[in-house]
């Protein structure tokens, strides 16, 4: 993919005088965006896709754009003519006061041309492995392909990396801040491999490279649980199986011995709740009222819940991080592991499955979880519940229900300020407290 921009910048003084919230909203949009974008390149290209985008009112306003096979980061500048968030280099701005980086550049992410360079990335890799205990035997010159798997602006990219030759294949993840990188690759270390006969397994971490902020971890093979669960339309065996045994393999991780020391206080984030809904209402009042409004309610019914049974959390328990290889699931993306109330997990877990409703309702269907979502959130809460062996109050794994989905409907917002997802979600989060 190319880094070079070369065309002049188009935006004007009269975009930055309109007020961000407009802004950022012509900027999502791939009709408007792409002949920019094909301009500035001068392939004349139009199409254009969003891949993702973040939104923190007075913050950060990011866009990911897909145009003629490359990807742009868009970071909308301020009035000022100053990036939103943090500073992200030379780059050319377009309309409406966007400014644009091509792959691999964000500084952000400083490792990351090296990274997607096979040929600086190898010998790097080629070092880090041969430093662990089961030195990959790579002889000859070493040559590797590396493909994108995720990339996050600012946050992580995710690469898979096969060395020519080789049948082993893993996953290179850079991070933003080289501290985050031996905080995960330590705590992965931590955790071991569980023993035989348990359903639980990780991803095998093989090296660190503390110089790109690097994690490097084995690739696992089978199928991601969201995945199954959105190919079936029912409840069949196939996914009840699915669910389970992800729900046992999530009170395996439970019953662990923490290897972190990081707390993930629920208190902390309501307050983050707080604040972040206030901006939201500076553009979008209505929307920012009703997020507010559950942040308090979320708060006052904590004072009131029954003590947590704290231990080590996944901290972003979803269907996509579970991976089904035959009897086994593997637990994927390890970066929140912290220690917190436990039921959060499985309150996170849940809230993913009425998400998918809230998604269908907003589309014209009911409002409330679907009887297929129903059935597979009892499903999975059971078994957990069976699987831990220990108590847990229902009460409480419910209001995590109602935290996870206003957390899901502030990112909704960051993604998406116009869509009526964020409110439905809000809404959702509501009714699970009017249900305790």
């Amino acid at each position: 993919m190319s880094s070079t921009l070369t065309a002049p910048a188009a935006a004007t003084e009269t975009d930055l005088a309109r007020s961000e919230a407009d802004r950022f909203d012509e900027a999502l949009q791939p009709r408007l965006m792409g002949p920019r974008l094909g301009a500035l390149s001068g392939d004349g290209s139009l199409t254009c896709h969003v891949l993702d985008a973040k939104y923190e009112p007075g913050v950060r306003a990011v866009v990911l754009y897909e145009h003629a096979g490359r990807l742009l980061r868009g970071d909308l500048l301020s009035g000022s003519g100053d990036p939103s968030g943090d500073a992200v280099g030379p780059a050319t701005i377009v309309a409406p006061g966007v400014r644009i980086c091509s792959f691999p550049m964000d500084p952000e992410l400083p490792a990351l041309a090296t990274v997607m360079d096979p040929v600086r990335l190898g010998p790097v890799l080629e070092d880090a492995l041969h430093r662990q205990p089961e030195a990959l035997d790579l002889r000859g010159p070493v040559r590797c392909r590396t493909t994108l798997l995720r990339y996050r602006p600012g946050k992580r990219a995710t690469v898979r990396v096969a060395f020519v030759g080789h049948a082993d294949r893993f996953v290179a993840k850079a991070y933003h801040d080289p501290a985050k990188a031996l905080a995960v690759a330590d705590e992965a270390h931590g955790l071991g491999v569980p023993g035989a006969g348990r359903t639980l397994r990780f991803a095998p971490t093989v090296a660190h490279c503390p110089e790109l902020g690097v994690v490097v971890q084995r690739a696992v093979e089978g199928t991601a649980l969201d995945v199954l669960i959105g190919a079936t339309r029912g409840s069949g065996p196939a996914v009840r199986q699915a669910l389970s045994s992800a729900a046992r393999a999530l009170a395996e991780l439970h019953d662990l011995s923490s290897v972190t020391s990081r707390h993930r206080s629920v208190e902390r984030e309501l307050r983050r709740f707080v604040a972040r809904a206030a901006g939201i209402g500076s553009v979008a009042p209505e929307l920012g009222a009703e997020a507010g409004q559950l942040a308090d309610r979320l708060l006052s019914v904590h004072a009131d819940l029954p003590a947590p049974r704290t231990g080590m959390v996944h901290g972003d328990c979803k269907p996509s991080q579970f991976r089904l290889t035959g009897q086994q699931v593997y637990l994927m993306d390890l970066d929140h592991l912290g220690v917190s109330d436990q039921a959060a997990d499985v309150g996170t877990f849940l809230a993913s499955l009425r998400q998918l409703a809230v998604r269908d309702s907003v589309t014209g269907g009911p409002a409330g979880p679907s009887d297929r979502v129903t059935e597979l959130s009892q499903l999975f809460l059971g078994t957990y519940l069976e699987a831990q062996g220990h108590d847990q109050t229902l009460t409480r794994i419910h209001w995590q229900v109602a935290v996870a989905l206003e957390r899901k409907a502030l990112r909704a917002f960051a993604r998406a300020p116009r869509s009526p997802v964020a409110r439905a979600l809000v809404r959702e989060a509501n009714r699970c407290l009017d249900a305790l």
